[in-house]
């Protein structure tokens, strides 16, 4: 692991959720932040741990995930360039309510809870636009939740893999993604996801293979997901 000081006036994130911070706000964390380079499978932190620390990605891909009672993986997001994550339990002094490992090489910038906490202390303002943060990623969580409680599953799935062809797809539109994967992403089971895969095979929406999914039609994809089409 390589843990160095940040340069100042580094961290920019392309994340709606600070794309309203003042550069103020910047500096301040320029100023706390170090950088963390992880291989790929590293454990940042695990679901009901502290939450000591603030994070942004620079390169890579950090998977959060959550554990049904169950014991059942859900995938709730892939974090990249420009995401930021963990200011929930950070902000509220409680524990994690989600796991965060690396899916990729990673390079992230940490900012340590003491240290933020003490910088706000001296500084209110900054405080307000840390709420602000906070709201911003509880409206994500609750529409992430709406979509899942009243949206159908091929809307689901069309709305997840054009994310994924987004973030992390090929330019001739391949996704490198399991069945199994995309079901924990959706809350779904495998067996249906693989139902209406097929169905979109079928259509010529979408080319199979193991572990890889190609959209071979966006715009289909796209009307189903703004469930325009006949599902």
């Amino acid at each position: 692991m390589d843990d160095k000081k940040a340069q100042p006036n580094t961290l920019r994130t392309a994340s709606p959720i600070l794309s309203h911070a003042t550069e103020s706000l910047w500096r301040a964390i320029d100023d706390l932040a170090v950088e963390l380079a992880l291989p790929a499978g590293q454990t940042l932190f695990l679901q009901g741990d502290d939450g000591d620390a603030l994070y942004f990605v620079d390169e890579g891909a950090v998977e959060i995930s959550v554990l049904s009672p169950a014991g059942r993986k859900l995938s709730l997001n892939v974090m990249r360039a420009g995401d930021v994550f963990g200011e929930i339990a950070l902000l509220d002094a409680s524990n994690r309510t989600a796991t965060a490992a690396t899916i990729q090489p990673t390079k992230l910038r940490r900012v340590q809870r003491r240290d933020l906490f003490d910088l706000m202390n001296k500084r209110t303002e900054l405080a307000f636009e840390f709420i602000h943060l906070l709201c911003s990623r509880l409206r994500w969580v609750h529409e992430l939740l709406e979509d899942r409680t009243f949206l159908p599953l091929p809307v689901r799935l069309a709305k997840r893999l054009l994310i994924l062809m987004d973030q992390v797809g090929k330019d001739d539109g391949a996704i490198r993604i399991s069945q199994a994967d995309l079901a924990d992403f959706l809350g779904a089971t495998r067996e249906g996801v693989a139902k209406v895969l097929a169905s979109w095979r079928q259509r010529a929406w979408i080319e199979l293979a193991r572990g890889t999914v190609r959209i071979a039609d966006r715009k289909a994809l796209e009307g189903v997901a703004a469930a325009l089409d006949d599902l």
